[in-house]
């Protein structure tokens, strides 16, 4: 159900959750999938290019990466992770600074629980609290 895709196009015909991150540790990103695929829910991997339209702050902050991940998913569901494993998931309908979740240092179990919340949020289910 993944789309592991390196390029910053869109999510095509099937609306998904998508997660960008920033040269970040895979097993974060690892524990997300796992977290979204428990759930039955779509999602794609995007990694964030240097080049991509939009200023450094946009680039490099993963509230800004996961906000703006949020606008262009179908789903309007972002998470974003950043260089040092911090990990925030937003919806496109939140101001830019208030994400759902930012989890900085996150632990395997942390990182699987906000995977599971994102495919949670997309099918209108309570979300799971953060230990």
């Amino acid at each position: 159900m993944s789309d592991h895709d390196d390029s910053a196009s869109t999510d095509g015909d099937v609306p998904r959750i998508i997660v960008r991150y920033l040269d970040s540790d895979d097993s974060a990103i690892e524990q997300l999938e796992r977290g979204i695929e428990e759930e039955g829910v779509p999602w794609t991997v995007q990694r964030v290019e240097a080049d991509e339209s939009g200023s450094d702050h946009q680039r490099t902050d993963p509230t800004a990466v996961a906000h703006r991940a949020a606008s262009d998913s179908g789903l309007k569901i972002g998470i974003g992770v950043s260089e040092d494993g911090e990990l925030t998931l937003h919806h496109a309908r939140l101001p830019e600074d208030d994400p759902l979740f930012t989890v900085a240092n996150a632990t395997a179990r942390e990182a699987r629980t906000v995977g599971t919340n994102a495919a949670r949020l997309a099918k209108h289910m309570p979300l799971k609290p953060l230990d």
